[in-house]
């Protein structure tokens, strides 16, 4: 399993504070580091501006992701959408969104390689996927695919609004319940690989840099683990070839390369049932309408 995590340098719903920021970041590389998990960061470097100007905070945020030896890679400047944005903005989105990362990297003796779409949304057209793609194939960026999604987004906006209102109980039962969804999920994803691409394969998950991933990737990596999984770097996760696999899909929603190739070849929507939902009281705590 390769794993990534969007929306850096930090992400929540609700205000946080610098602490807040620099402690959920020390906390999700340390569990990397204990796991020997070699994740990919995937920036957003609007969030490292305020007032219009580089924050070094937060840019010291970035710094402890190449400190702890972790990749970085674009995920745009502001997180545009390419299904409602023009293509073009959308790719000038991609450009101001690199600068300091590479200049991160570069300091390290690296460069940024891989990039994630936004929402997963990768265009409605064939003209607009292709156009992206060749800006891409330009900048040396190639597209961060996702076989496990999910919706641990939810889990965190529910998870820091019991923490901000205070709410110790229902903080500690928001974690576990994330725990035991993202396990099912996982094993949903399985199976979904078995049925889509007739064998196991190397699974990329997406997860975000949430404080709720902050405190409990210690024991979702250690389930992981138990479950079989290696942790393995994005790019030898691609090497599967299942990721070459025809991908034609120009929907609406954002949905994993697995549901991708079997839109594609038209499989039967009965492929795609049994999905876990997200509890009903864990989205009410949200807010969110997943």
């Amino acid at each position: 399993m390769a794993v990534t995590i969007d929306d850096l340098p930090t992400a929540s719903v609700v205000p946080q504070s610098g602490e807040w920021a620099d402690r959920v970041t020390r906390d999700l590389l340390s569990a990397l580091r204990r796991h020997r998990v070699p994740a990919v960061g995937f920036v957003n470097e609007g969030k490292l501006q305020v007032g219009g100007a580089r924050d070094a905070g937060r840019v010291g945020l970035l710094q402890q992701w190449i400190e702890a030896g972790q990749d970085l890679g674009n995920h745009g400047y502001a997180h545009l959408d390419l299904h409602v944005v023009p293509v073009e903005q959308f790719t000038a989105d991609i450009a101001r969104g690199e600068p300091i990362t590479s200049e991160l990297l570069k300091k390290a003796g690296r460069q940024p390689r891989f990039f994630r779409h936004p929402f997963l949304h990768t265009g409605r057209s064939p003209e607009a996927r292709a156009t992206v793609q060749s800006f891409l194939d330009a900048r040396g960026l190639r597209v961060a695919p996702v076989s496990i999604d999910n919706y641990d987004y939810v889990f965190a906006a529910a998870f820091d609004r019991a923490a901000q209102a205070n709410d110790g109980a229902a903080v500690a039962r928001i974690a576990a319940a994330y725990i035991d969804y993202m396990l099912a999920v996982t094993a949903f994803y399985e199976d979904q690989a078995l049925k889509i691409v007739g064998r196991e394969m190397r699974q990329i998950l997406l997860i975000h840099a949430s404080g709720l991933n902050a405190r409990t990737f210690d024991e979702l990596a250690g389930r992981f683990a138990a479950r079989g999984y290696r942790f393995i770097p994005l790019e030898r996760a691609l090497e599967d070839t299942a990721y070459s696999s025809r991908d034609e899909y120009y929907g609406s929603a954002g949905v994993t390369w697995l549901h991708r190739w079997a839109l594609t070849r038209k499989m039967p929507s009965s492929t795609f049932q049994g999905e876990p939902p997200v509890p009903d009281w864990v989205s009410k705590a949200s807010g969110i309408q997943p």
